[in-house]
């Protein structure tokens, strides 16, 4: 077992998913940049939606390419790219 970060795609976006949930969870503002982009865009969401689910929020993907956070009425736009 090496002690650097997994270069699996599947790994990258659940490590961005939790990244991004524990960032969403503190924000006071309304947009957020997605840090993950990359070809396991199915993956990143539904673990972003566990754990903001989790942090007692829930997620909303809005259109086709925007998501929205909601941690009791505090909205917050996530946007990709």
């Amino acid at each position: 077992m090496k002690d650097t970060p997994s270069a699996d795609p599947r790994d990258q976006a659940i490590r961005a998913a939790l990244r991004d949930a524990a960032t969403l969870a503190a924000m006071v503002v309304t947009e957020f940049r997605a840090s993950y982009w990359g070809a396991e865009r199915t993956v990143y969401v539904a673990t972003l939606a566990a754990y903001v689910t989790d942090l007692g929020g829930h997620l909303e993907e809005v259109g086709t390419r925007d998501l929205v956070a909601d941690f009791g009425g505090r909205r917050i736009t996530v946007r990709f790219g």
